[in-house]
């Protein structure tokens, strides 16, 4: 769409009227009509967008926006990038393209038409005018990646499911599972419901293959001579060399109060999406603390809420069903009686 400005500027300079014609719009070209985005790419220039300037008929500086809007929308709620003054091209690399698309919703792995046009402004009370529309054919990547991970821990529902989570969606995902067994199999999804693809056990131990067998979690479900029921491992799967590893990690509720008294932990169980750990368990009156994998060598204790490494032991005052909440990093903690 155009829309052409037509004003008269009088101005006291030796008695003249400049007169403005109508503004005449520029032209706009990209550099591609189609782009799949992907993320070894995310430094590369994804689209070039060039256009010529607009002319108002005065000899001065105008501002030019490149508008990015949903096909059809007549761009309603278009993103706006400035051109910096005297330049007539900006480009835009996969990652910047991309963040623009998913503030715009776009869904990811599924191709959009997108659309182009620079708008430019010489004065507030000077209607703007704009470039032809350029379309572009895009494909959105999620930047952040999620694997689901339904087994025999949950029952194999992959709606409930635990994820691991690829934060830079570089195909590393990573996510702490609280195993109710030894050897507990499982598939990886990357949706929560059954269907391609689905990542099981590949030809060699530890690997990962679409479409393979189920994988087998750990094994090790003994700990200084303790043989736990539950236990928490960071499982990383990596898609890139097509690996999955474990690593015990887990945070325990011990004490005086707990089942296990001063000897055994009660296994917490960790939130992937914000790092805190929580247990509801039944406990008598005495003392609790909080310990990492079973080891002395880091516990964490304290009262009203604030904790300190190695510090004092949390009093429960009487018998009864509690939920605890830990934040490891904060230090902090939370005890309700229910």
């Amino acid at each position: 769409m155009v829309t052409l400005g037509v004003v008269l500027i009088s101005c006291k300079k030796e008695g003249q009227l400049v007169t403005l014609g109508n503004g005449v719009p520029g032209v706009l070209t990209t550099s591609v009509s189609t782009v799949v985005l992907t993320k070894p790419n995310l430094n590369v220039e994804a689209v070039k967008a060039s256009f010529t300037a607009a002319d108002f008929g005065y000899s001065a500086a105008a501002t030019n926006v490149l508008q990015i809007a949903k096909a059809g929308t007549s761009f309603t709620n278009a993103k706006e990038i400035i051109f910096e003054a005297g330049l007539t091209s900006k480009s835009l690399t996969h990652l910047e393209l991309n963040d623009i698309l998913l503030a715009m919703n776009l869904v990811p792995e599924v191709a959009a038409n997108v659309d182009f046009r620079v708008k430019s402004t010489i004065a507030s009370s000077i209607a703007a005018v704009y470039t032809n529309v350029k379309t572009v054919s895009v494909t959105p990547f999620a930047l952040k990646g999620t694997l689901y991970m339904p087994g025999a821990y949950n029952g194999w529902d992959p709606t409930t499911a635990d994820s691991l989570v690829s934060p830079t969606g570089d195909g590393v995902y990573k996510g702490v599972i609280l195993y109710t067994g030894a050897g507990q199999e499982y598939k990886l999804l990357k949706k929560k419901s059954w269907g391609s693809p689905e990542y099981g056990s590949g030809a060699s131990a530890g690997s990962i293959a679409v479409g393979g067998g189920n994988l087998v979690g750990p094994t090790a479900f003994t700990t200084d001579g303790t043989t736990y029921s539950k236990e928490s491992f960071l499982v990383t799967a990596d898609l890139n060399t097509n690996k999955v590893v474990y690593e015990l990690q887990s945070w325990g509720l011990i004490g005086s109060a707990t089942p296990g008294g001063w000897g055994s932990d009660q296994p917490m169980k960790c939130n992937n999406t914000n790092g805190k750990w929580s247990i509801t368990v039944s406990l008598v009156a005495g003392d609790v603390k909080f310990r990492k994998n079973h080891n002395w060598g880091t516990n964490l204790g304290g009262a009203s809420g604030v904790l300190s490494d190695g510090g004092a032991n949390i009093a429960v005052a009487a018998d009864g069903s509690y939920t605890f909440v830990l934040d490891p990093v904060a230090k902090t903690y939370t005890m309700t009686k229910n």
